[in-house]
């Protein structure tokens, strides 16, 4: 139970509250001072109504006491388990110790990277789980300066970095309070350090801010291409593509390119979605400096279109494309022809916004980059998550471009997580996935009016969702009990790729 006691500030305050507790026979567990507030807080174990009732009013009664009530936990109390929420939501484990190297602090990760649970780590020498430090009592005692290395536990490399704590006093001197530790995967740290060394020449060049292993299709060589070509114009650009195929990652992309190479310092990325933009914040554009991104564009109001085209129409009139100072981009989930029909944004604005557009390409169109997209997802997720990074067998390989992804990298996203956490093993295989049935069973009609050809589409489908889980000729033939120079036709007379 925990009490807020709001008073005046005064000598003698805490004394007379915390007296009245002991004709109460209370143990008091907490106390705690909240001088901007004007509060005290007193914790201790749950008493009867009755008593409680007493107690209030007996508190009430006090010289300087303005009011007095329950409460659910103190200010230091929420602090303490908002920062260590923020802890455990971080990619790396945390371990703070004090100045004797007891462990005060630790967060699940850690515990999981020393291999221990959480309560058998609490108040113990940290140099008891790991080995590969040495730090003497000295050292704990007087941290001056921070330490990075690398050690191997439980067969595992990771990066311990250890940072003192100070704390000041009412003078402003720093006093040494204890160490928190970083306990950082040696994968995350050699992937950061390859994003270090692409980072001078990114730039120069925007395909930098992609793995290669997602840009072998040609669809998404072919926008890069295009987008390279528009990102230094300040006339307006329309983004268009299906939904979660990524056109906000794009947008990063293409802004962080140019910054880099215009060196506006006082540029910023304005990302607002379209029910969000008011006439203030168009008007609001003359004094400002960079891009102004209007996502899902067709929901614009049509009030707010009007002050936009003014504006736009404005800008051009007045200035050239070089001093133009906001760009104005948007973005649509809508096919171009539907947006063009004026149904959602005047035929003037549409015009207008859509001078330059590109196509952000769905995936059942970047087939080549669906494994890239996959280990690069199962990359960040397999991190986050301290799971294995799994590889995909041929099979899965095979089933997920034969899916059509209607979610696109969304709905990627979606299957690799939940891939990962119900099969955590070293190889994805196909019946591991769990896709969306892209052909339902329905009651079949004859297709042109003949049997055979009918017999030939569903004898298609079929070896189709077959050859993902038998992802060779010879594993098919034997599964359907065929030979393989028989089966191996079959697959070439239906256009079936191997």
């Amino acid at each position: 139970m925990r009490l807020e006691i709001q008073c005046e500030d005064r000598i003698g305050m805490m004394h007379e509250a915390l007296d009245l507790f002991i004709p109460h026979d209370i143990d008091i567990r907490l106390v705690e001072v909240d001088a901007k507030r004007r509060c005290i807080y007193c914790g201790f174990s749950d008493i009867p109504f009755s008593k409680l009732q007493r107690l209030l009013a007996e508190i009430r009664r006090l010289d300087s006491v303005e009011d007095v009530k329950t409460v659910m936990f103190t200010p230091s109390e929420r602090e303490h388990n908002a920062l260590y929420t923020l802890l455990e939501a971080l990619p790396d484990g945390v371990i703070s110790v004090d100045l004797k190297g007891q462990i005060t602090m630790v967060t699940a990760l850690a515990a999981k990277d020393l291999k221990t649970p959480v309560y058998d780590l609490l108040h113990k020498p940290l140099a008891q789980f790991i080995k590969g430090i040495h730090v003497t009592k000295e050292t704990w005692a007087n941290p001056r300066e921070g330490l990075s290395k690398r050690i191997r536990l439980h067969g595992k490399t990771l990066l311990l970095e250890m940072k003192p704590i100070f704390v000041k006093d009412e003078a402003g001197a720093k006093n040494a309070a204890g160490t928190v530790i970083y306990l950082t995967s040696k994968t995350r740290v050699d992937r950061e350090s390859a994003r270090l060394i692409q980072a001078p020449e990114a730039e120069h060049h925007l395909e930098h801010y992609f793995q290669s292993a997602v840009l072998k299709s040609v669809a998404m060589s072919r926008m890069l291409s295009q987008a390279k070509r528009f990102v230094d114009v300040s006339i307006p650009l329309l983004i268009q593509g299906e939904v979660g195929t990524g056109k906000r990652y794009l947008l990063d992309a293409l802004f962080q390119y140019w910054y880099q190479r215009q060196g506006e310092i006082d540029a910023l990325l304005m990302v607002y979605h379209a029910k969000d933009i008011t006439s203030q914040v168009i008007l609001d554009l003359d004094n400002a400096s960079g891009w102004l991104v209007i996502e899902h564009v067709e929901c614009l109001g049509r009030a707010v279109q009007g002050v936009l085209f003014d504006w736009l129409a404005r800008q051009s009139s007045t200035n050239t494309s070089l001093d133009t100072a906001v760009r104005v981009i948007s973005t649509s989930s809508l096919d171009l022809a539907t947006l063009a029909r004026g149904e959602h944004l005047s035929k003037d604005v549409y015009f207008t916004l859509s001078a330059l557009t590109l196509s952000m390409p769905p995936l059942r169109e970047r087939q080549e980059d669906l494994e890239g997209l996959v280990q690069q997802i199962n990359q960040s997720q397999s991190e986050r998550y301290r799971l294995p990074l799994p590889t995909l067998s041929k099979g899965a390989r095979m089933k997920i471009a034969r899916y059509d992804w209607p979610g696109n990298l969304k709905e990627l996203r979606n299957i690799c997580l939940q891939t990962l956490l119900t099969k955590p093993s070293t190889e994805w295989q196909a019946d591991d996935i769990l896709l969306p049935d892209s052909h339902p069973q329905t009651n079949r009609a004859l297709v042109d009016h003949s049997l055979e050809i009918t017999l030939k589409q569903w004898e298609a489908e079929l070896l189709m969702q077959l050859y993902p889980r038998f992802p060779s000729t010879r594993k098919l033939a034997k599964a359907v009990g065929m030979s393989h120079s028989a089966i191996a036709n079959k697959l070439k007379e239906h256009g079936i790729k191997t």
